[in-house]
């Protein structure tokens, strides 16, 4: 409860309103687990992968010795799905070997399905428990077969999706179908559905027994699994990462983004799925190890300088700089301002300070601009264009003569009016003057 206030004392100072607040603790919400993978309560020391279609495939028992690297593989279900370790000996005889990228046909917890061998990790072998170690689970390289029959499948789990579209419409139940699958055997349709709150479909169930023949599992998954078994594309363009390569979500906090220098505008934060970008997770520990040689926020810093006290507003440890507020100082005649420091300024002796070289500026954004005065702008263009210039007049004082304007009688570039007499006071309009008679006899002749 503590941590709330706190986080909201300082997403109030970041000027985030009351609905942006709760509109991010709904982002921050990460009970959304891989629940289309495992069954927490089948997994037991010693216990099948899963009472029904499980075959004989069994959780290491803690009286088995725990098994070789050499020993065991790793593999996927589904794209980017759980990584399970298979103990797996026979593929050191000739023959059995496996390699990245292979098919198999294996067990898992919801019976008989094709999987992908990975590329084995030592690091992660060596995070494992004996329980997540899985025997006997192995029965074959995928044959053409097995291809066939897998697309024969996904024929038959469209028709079953008609079918249960059809029963909810029906029965009245208000639920979103994300995905329906069968088991490579044929004994079992698993139904993936998302839906506000829980729903009872012990009804549904049995309609849909009666029409597929067959046991019917239904599965219901959050926003997330959501995401990552319908694919898309995120707002950077690319595969989304939970469909790509993120085999397990990760826990993500708005402490996160903020650390990364990431507005906390829930819709520049969020994914397609409604939460939180996975990639704060996975990229959190590189900022952690770029910020060691950095301050926290709001923490105090001394410039050596002007012996000014300041406190760090922001860090940017991908652009190796920090800014700074120094807050107003009447007595000293200082103002409030904000500076920008490089890395290479920071000084750590019991406490933060500033020792910036004289031959630097604050502002390393500024350096290489050199500002065009408009002298500098009037060479310039006389170096681009020598021809025009020199054939340009020059005129006195740098003073152009005034425009023709024929409205305004005052121009004295105007020809003159033979209509105008006097000054503007005076100004009347008259007829065009007539030539008398006799001059215009003697033009005549």
């Amino acid at each position: 409860m503590d941590n709330n206030r706190k986080f909201m004392k300082l997403d109030r100072n970041m000027d985030v309103s009351e609905e942006e607040f709760r509109t991010l603790q709904e982002l921050e919400r990460n009970d959304d687990g891989f629940k289309d993978e495992e069954n927490s309560k089948y997994k037991k020391a010693g216990s099948p992968i899963a009472p029904l279609g499980g075959g004989d495939a069994l959780y290491f028992d803690y009286t088995d010795e725990y098994p070789a690297f050499e020993d065991v593989i790793a593999i996927q279900f589904q794209p980017a799905g759980k990584v399970y370790w298979y103990f797996y000996p026979e593929q050191k005889n000739p023959g059995n070997e496996l390699k990245q990228g292979d098919i198999i046909v294996a067990y898992s917890e919801r019976g008989m399905e094709l999987a992908t061998v990975l590329n084995k990790s030592m690091d992660d072998y060596k995070r494992q428990n004996k329980i997540n170690f899985i025997k006997n689970g192995f029965v074959r390289k995928a044959e053409a077969a097995d291809f066939e029959r897998e697309k024969q499948l996904e024929i038959k789990a469209q028709s079953a999706k008609e079918v249960i579209l059809r029963v909810n419409k029906e029965l009245g139940i208000k639920m979103k179908i994300i995905k329906v699958k069968y088991t490579l055997d044929d004994t079992k349709a698993i139904f993936y559905f998302s839906a506000n709150g829980r729903v009872d479909f012990r009804e549904l169930i049995k309609r849909l027994a009666y029409e597929l023949k067959r046991r019917i599992e239904m599965r219901q998954i959050g926003v997330r699994d959501t995401t990552k078994i319908m694919g898309g594309l995120g707002p950077c363009g690319r595969t989304l990462c939970c469909r790509k390569h993120m085999h397990n979500f990760l826990p993500v906090s708005i402490k996160m983004a903020k650390d990364q220098n990431f507005s906390l505008n829930p819709n520049k934060i969020s994914g397609i799925c409604g939460r939180l970008f996975c990639c704060l997770g996975y990229e959190n520990a590189t900022y952690e190890e770029l910020r060691k040689d950095y301050p926290e926020e709001e923490t105090a810093i001394f410039d050596r300088t002007s012996n000014r006290k300041g406190f760090v507003k922001k860090v940017n440890a991908i652009g190796k700089n920090i800014t700074v507020f120094f807050p107003e100082n009447p007595e000293k005649k200082e103002k409030a301002e904000e500076k920008i420091f490089p890395k290479s300024a920071l000084e750590f002796n019991e406490r933060w300070f500033i020792n910036l070289p004289q031959n630097e500026t604050n502002n390393h954004d500024l350096d290489n601009i050199t500002p065009i005065v408009a002298k500098e702008k009037e060479v310039l263009r006389e170096s681009v264009n020598p021809d025009e210039n020199s054939e340009k007049p020059q005129f006195q004082n740098n003073k152009r003569p005034a425009q023709k304007d024929s409205g305004n009688p005052n121009n004295p570039n105007n020809k003159r009016n033979p209509n105008w007499h006097g000054n503007r006071k005076n100004f009347k309009k008259f007829p065009p003057r007539k030539e008398n008679k006799e001059n215009q006899d003697t033009n005549k002749e």
